[in-house]
Formats: C-alpha cells, structure tokens, sequence
C-alpha cells in the first residue's frame, strides 16, 4: 500500500477559495474521519464527481466542499487563507497523509517535482491539463508498458514529448531581434496585445531586453524585445550585449527584417555565433508589410510576410512560432516526461536504445521510475 499524499492544487498565496487533494488508498477513510456532512453521512465508498457541503476538523471546524474525483482522490474546496489552507493540511497529516509541497521530496526524491506540486505553478489550462494527466499515472503507466516489452517499444513516443516536458511550468523563450527600427518593439507589442515595449523611430531607443508572459495556442511563452543590433558605444553597446545573451538561451529566435527598405539585414557573425539553435528555430519575418517595396512574395525564402501596426498575418506568425515549439502535441491523457530531469532520463535512454544498447537504456529508464 503506496502512503496517501495532501497536496495544495492552486497556486501559492491568498485566494478566495483554495483546493487541496488528497490522494491515495486511504483518502475515502481520511475523508470519511474528518468530514462531516450538512446532511446525510458520507457513503461508505465514494461516489466519483459527486460533492457534499459540510465542515472539516474536529470541534467548530471550518465550512467546505468536498469532492470525490475518484476512487482513490478527494478534494477539499476550502477558504483560501493561508491558516485556513495550512490548518486543513494539518488534519490530514495528523491522520496519517504525507504531505507533498514546498521543499518537500517526491517519490524519486526530487524536491518539488512532483506532478502535485508542479500543478499549482502550470501557467496556463494546457500545461495544468497536461501535469493533472501524469498525476492520474499517465506516465508512470507508459514507464511500465515499456518495461513490458523486450525491446522497450514505446520509448520513442514517449521521447517525442520530451521538449514539451521541459516547460510545462516554465516558458519557453522566444527572442525577437534584428536591426534598428525594424519594428520589433511594435511586434511585441502586436503579439501582446498591449503596448509593452516602448515604440520609436529614433535607433537605439530598445536599450535593454523588455519581456513580457504570454499564451500561444495554450504554451506558456516568454516573448522578449531586444535591442537593435549593429555597431554601437555606450549605454546602446550594452543593450546588444545583453541582446545577443537572451538570443544565446533562446528557445526560438524571430528575426524582423523591414519590408519598406530595400536593404536586408541578417544576423553578423558574432551574434550567429552565440544562437546555438537548429534553423527549424529561426523564424523571419518580413515587417512593415503596409509599406513594403514590392518584395517578391515568401521571400527570403520561408519568410512571413507581416505589419505590426495594421496586425496583418500576426495570426499567422503566431501559429507559425507554435508550429516550430511544439510541432507535436501530446495528445489528452498523453504520457509525457513531466519535468526537465525526466526529459533528459527519457531522451537519454532512447539515444542508446537507437545505438543498439538495451540494458543501458534500460538502466537509464529505470531512473525515472517511482519506487513503491
């Protein structure tokens, strides 16, 4: 019999109602100790996606909602203060729950690794939708049906969602660069939907990297506007600096050429030199398209064609970035290496499984196991 485990699902701090799981063998019986209904008593099995109004706690106690979300989970809708939320914790663990949260090993002995804690950090419904999936076992059940095969089939899918696992808490990074007065500013700002990044037609004006969080299609992205990159001295000097760092840890690089000159300007070598990304990661654009010279259509070749100021093919663009991302998104109930360690485990282990190496890989498979 595997420990029952309280967690907190929604995010950290003050909120008006806060929800915490209880999951495991033993989270009816928990329920069942502590719970007490404004009407009839608890069933003695839970009746899944069924809710009861009552209080929780010994003497007064607190109001809450409970739910059944399976056979072996409940939830607790409780106020969302942080007493009242460290209070209701404290009912389970007194009863026998591990608690799992900050600070706080999972079964691999990761600190905070866990698709429990990590849910209540997803920054959009799709990478949450995607965690909750692997804390219903999605993962742990593709681990094991590829243990149940000789030569490890399976692996290769499970590899193929290996990026994807690397930012479902964390963004991934997209750098908008180019030269002066391109339009980047505005492009983030069209991207956005706000005015971020501060527009100007005086070169230089983009001095530092302005970031700003987004959602594209449900990835959780982190869009950043760099300063123009040519030759410069300064305060404008360091800005390229810090420009062609955030292009050295870039997820994605869209480089913005500009449509109304007749001039083309791509990357020099020093910046080249720092952007250690495959070229299905660079993404040009061609902006200003309202005011375009005539360029022949796609070119450069593969480029798009856009206007920051009038939102021509923005949407386009958008679902172009997303396309280079995540070319292949994990289906619902998907199993997918749910953070950066088990990414890395996984590819890992198919690399060798592809060199011909089995137990090695096998070895490496074992890892991203839970020990019962």
């Amino acid at each position: 019999m595997t420990a029952t485990r309280v967690a907190v699902l929604t995010p950290p701090g003050t909120g008006a109602i806060a929800t915490i799981e209880v999951a495991g063998d033993r989270a009816w019986e928990f329920a069942r100790k502590l719970f007490r209904p404004a009407g009839k008593a608890l069933p003695e099995a839970p009746e899944v996606n069924r809710f009861w109004f009552g209080t929780i706690g010994e003497g007064a106690g607190d109001e809450v909602i409970l739910a059944a979300t399976g056979e072996s989970a409940v939830e607790v809708h409780c106020h969302g203060g942080r007493r009242v939320v460290r209070w209701v914790i404290e009912q389970f663990v007194a009863h026998g729950c591990v608690e799992v949260g900050r600070a706080v090993p999972d079964a691999r002995g990761d600190v905070g690794h866990s698709p429990t804690y990590l849910l209540q950090y997803a920054p959009t419904l799709r990478t949450a939708s995607i965690l909750l999936d692997q804390l219903h076992g999605a993962f742990d059940r593709a681990i094991a049906t590829i243990f149940a095969s000789p030569d490890l089939a399976g692996l290769r899918e499970l590899a193929a969602y290996a990026p994807v696992g690397r930012h479902l808490v964390k963004p991934w990074k997209v750098a908008v660069a180019g030269a002066p007065n391109v339009g980047k500013s505005s492009l983030v700002n069209a991207l956005a939907g706000y005015q971020r990044a501060v527009v100007s037609e005086t070169a230089g004006t983009t001095r530092d990297a302005v970031s700003v969080q987004l959602a594209f299609d449900g990835w959780p992205v982190e869009l950043t506007d760099t300063a123009g990159l040519r030759d410069a001295e300064g305060l404008e000097a360091e800005g390229i600096e810090r420009a062609r760092r955030v292009l050295a840890e870039a997820d994605l690089v869209v480089w913005v050429m500009d449509a109304s000159s007749r001039d083309e300007f791509w990357p020099d070598e020093e910046t080249a030199a720092v952007v250690k990304l495959p070229m299905n990661r660079w993404v040009v654009v061609m902006n200003k398209s309202d005011r375009s010279l005539e360029w022949p259509p796609g070119y450069p070749p593969g480029a798009i064609h856009i206007s920051a100021t009038t939102g021509e093919n923005i949407p386009q663009l958008v679902n172009w970035i997303v396309y280079r991302l995540v070319p292949h998104p994990p289906p619902p109930g998907a199993a997918v290496p749910y953070t950066p360690q088990l990414a890395d485990a996984v590819e890992a282990a198919y690399q060798i499984l592809t060199s011909g190496n089995l137990a090695e890989a096998a070895r490496l498979l074992r890892d991203c196991t839970s020990p019962r």
